[in-house]
């Protein structure tokens, strides 16, 4: 779709937050370009540069104090994750150009894949309310995970950081199949409990897609009011492997390894500490209380029925 002839007009006081270094640099090579379509439209705006981890949130939070209506979150999911976590929700607008590597988000959200459609939509989508998960405190937008992929998704920035983009996480996938340690979960709410020894992995899942490629909770609504809690149980690796592909078009719900639930608040504990990441941030330990705030957030978004994928 052409959208090059197309004039931008935000009708708020906006700030872009900017991480350079999101998408092994597309982000920073593509906002000049974004830069440009600003400033030919003639559009007011502020841009704030990440240099390190954590600067999201506190730059966000500077844009907010300096006037910003608006806060655009530029780069991938982590970046989104940090500016979240800068804004006030009650009274800042929150926007994103996906320009990550996995932008499971943007999936989860209906948000055009192209940078020039999802900046072009701030000045037409009207904003549309969803809820934000809670994690002891801290806001995250789409998937939190605890165990084997937060394994993955630290030593692919560990480890394999010289490899760029999502071949990393393959590299680290396979590597990680043979190191991680499985963990025994107690998972608790104020209506049952359960004690799952073997665990692979526990997903909390606020939106569909993360990590790119995977439909990783296919019933998972970002504005239903409840999270989708997914346990995997240890498998061999030839099964895990294959449960990954499955994940990836959402056939892995059926399988006998995953138990899944619809859930709004519950605390998760574990026999020795394992990793965990919120939206790919590997953050935080266990023991966690996690949560659900139906309806916190506005954000600039196509209606629920578009795709652009």
């Amino acid at each position: 779709m052409d959208h090059t002839n197309r004039k931008l007009n935000i009708p708020y006081k906006t700030a872009f937050v900017v991480n350079p270094t999101s998408g092994a640099g597309h982000a920073g090579k593509t906002w000049p370009q974004i830069a440009a379509v600003l400033d030919q439209s003639g559009q007011q705006y502020k841009v704030y540069f990440t240099h390190s981890s954590g600067d999201g949130k506190t730059l966000a939070a500077k844009a907010v104090k300096e006037g910003a209506e608006l806060v655009v979150a530029v780069g991938g999911d982590g970046t989104l994750f940090e500016v979240v976590n800068g804004i006030n929700p009650d009274q800042t607008v929150f926007a994103v150009i996906p320009l990550g590597t996995g932008n499971g988000f943007r999936r989860s959200c209906a948000l055009p894949g192209h940078w020039q459609a999802a900046l072009l939509g701030l000045g037409s989508w009207q904003p549309r309310r969803i809820d934000l998960g809670m994690i002891n405190g801290t806001y995250f937008l789409n998937v939190a995970g605890i165990g084997f992929d937060a394994a993955v998704a630290e030593m692919a920035s560990e480890k394999y950081k010289i490899i760029k983009g999502y071949t990393a996480y393959v590299v680290a996938f396979f590597d990680e199949l043979t190191h991680f340690d499985h963990f025994n979960t107690r998972i608790k709410c104020d209506q049952w409990e359960i004690d799952q020894p073997d665990t692979l992995l526990v997903l909390v899942a606020n939106g569909s897609y993360y990590g790119g490629g995977f439909t990783i909770a296919p019933q998972a609504e970002i504005d239903d009011g409840q999270l989708d809690l997914i346990i995997i149980r240890k498998l061999n690796n030839p099964e895990t492997t294959l449960l990954a592909f499955q994940a990836m078009v959402g056939k892995h719900l059926d399988h006998s390894a995953v138990i899944t639930t619809k859930i709004d608040r519950f605390t998760v504990e574990a026999d020795h500490q394992v990793p965990m990441h919120i939206d790919g941030e590997v953050i935080g330990k266990l023991p966690v209380e996690i949560g659900i705030k139906p309806g916190a957030l506005q954000i600039i978004a196509p209606p629920k029925t578009y795709s652009d994928c």
